[in-house]
């Protein structure tokens, strides 16, 4: 059989992208960021690091590439939650159980970005920008439904949708916090506890508690 060069397989850049970062955030996971060079991802993904560079000039690129993966998901995820026909405050607390259950999906990879953020700290590289690039959206998002929950009713007269979108953020923080530490092991007392401030923010009859639910 004749081969004619033009008959070869073409390669989908996309998708072998998508490859190398997936396969990357693995080894992140594993190794952490500081000991994952360009020839671990070359050997975990059989692509020649001169092909890599084809896709990523620095590991740092593909590191910042799987953050954004996975909290693009995220912010899609709670998107659709945020414009579903419920009460606002069932749909926060959906928006919540996305987020926690993707933390503790994600531990391994979470601890990599702790450990990758302190280190930059460390060299005197000031992160906040870049952490407020990946999370921004979520704190919005809370914004957003609180002032809906307000015009509708369905929040107590007294909350500040502002204020009270920080504290709701803030609380998720502590998510990751109690993660990092060892000290939350179970995704369940992170969610209580947050629909427990949901809860506290209602006005009255909107929401209920999981136990209430029976989930």
């Amino acid at each position: 059989m004749l081969y004619y060069p033009h008959m070869a397989k073409r390669i989908d850049h996309a998708a072998r992208r998508q490859f190398i970062v997936e396969r990357s955030m693995g080894l992140f996971a594993q190794l952490g960021y500081a000991k994952v060079s360009f020839l671990t991802i070359s050997e975990a993904t059989g692509v020649a690091r001169t092909a890599l560079y084809r896709y990523f000039t620095t590991k740092r690129e593909i590191f910042d590439e799987a953050i954004h993966g996975c909290t693009h998901a995220i912010k899609v995820s709670s998107a659709a939650i945020a414009v579903q026909p419920l009460p606002v405050p069932e749909r926060l607390n959906r928006v919540a159980d996305t987020v926690i259950d993707t933390l503790f999906e994600r531990k391994q990879f979470l601890l990599a970005i702790y450990a990758f953020v302190i280190d930059m700290v460390r060299r005197g590289e000031d992160m906040r920008a870049r952490i407020a690039q990946f999370t921004g959206g979520l704190r919005e998002l809370f914004l957003r439904l609180l002032e809906e929950g307000a015009r509708r009713g369905e929040l107590s007269a007294s909350v500040d949708p502002r204020l009270t979108s920080e504290v709701l953020f803030a609380l998720l923080e502590s998510v990751v916090l109690r993660i990092l530490l060892g000290v939350e092991r179970d995704a369940e007392k992170s969610k209580l506890r947050f629909s427990a401030m949901v809860r506290s923010i209602a006005g009255a009859g909107t929401t209920k508690s999981k136990k209430e639910k029976g989930t």
